[in-house]
């Protein structure tokens, strides 16, 4: 009785679905952790046709923002390239100026992900960049990555000032380790 009694709590553990930290409607992504500073996003206008989300202001100078765009992309669109272009159109003016991007690298998204298998982002393009003064001061670093799936185009992009102890890089990659979609 006590074996069989285990059997069901572990059927029963099993089954329930993890509840998400954040879900994005229209482009059907749910985020299974966020960072703590990202822990009550800020929503902007969020509709069928595109939406900001982004931390609130914080007393670390960190930033997060996910952007999207319900967009069809032509098969032979250069991913990689579209992230860097519309990277350096969303940032700030001061900061898109300054802007030094590095090489591009493709990670596999939702790999941390319950549903992985079933519910994967798929491949993602991602580069780390900083924010570099005329006279080589390192002002900011961050990194940007960018899923394309059900007809949507998702930037997401975290930027801390420079020197800070805050690894936003390995935030963001957490964060599309946990990433999967809502629906097909």
């Amino acid at each position: 009785m006590p074996l069989a009694l285990m059997l069901i709590t572990v059927a029963i553990g099993w089954s329930v679905e993890d509840i998400p930290a954040y879900v994005l409607e229209y482009p059907g992504i749910a985020f299974g952790e966020l960072p703590p500073d990202l822990d009550t996003p800020v929503e902007g206008t969020l509709d069928e046709i595109s939406g900001v989300v982004q931390s609130a202001p914080n007393a670390t100078g960190t930033e997060y923002r996910i952007l999207y765009w319900q967009e069809d992309l032509a098969p032979s669109t250069r991913k990689a390239d579209w992230l860097v272009e519309r990277l350096q159109t969303v940032m700030s003016p001061d900061m898109a100026a300054d802007l030094l991007i590095g090489t591009t690298e493709w990670i596999e998204g939702s790999m941390a992900s319950p549903y992985r298998e079933t519910s994967s982002v798929g491949l993602i393009p991602t580069v780390n960049f900083n924010i570099v003064t005329d006279n080589g001061s390192i002002t900011g670093m961050g990194k940007a990555a960018a899923i394309f799936r059900n007809g949507y185009s998702v930037l997401l992009y975290a930027v801390t000032p420079g020197g800070s102890w805050i690894d936003v890089r390995t935030a963001l990659d957490d964060m599309l380790s946990e990433a999967y979609l809502t629906s097909d």
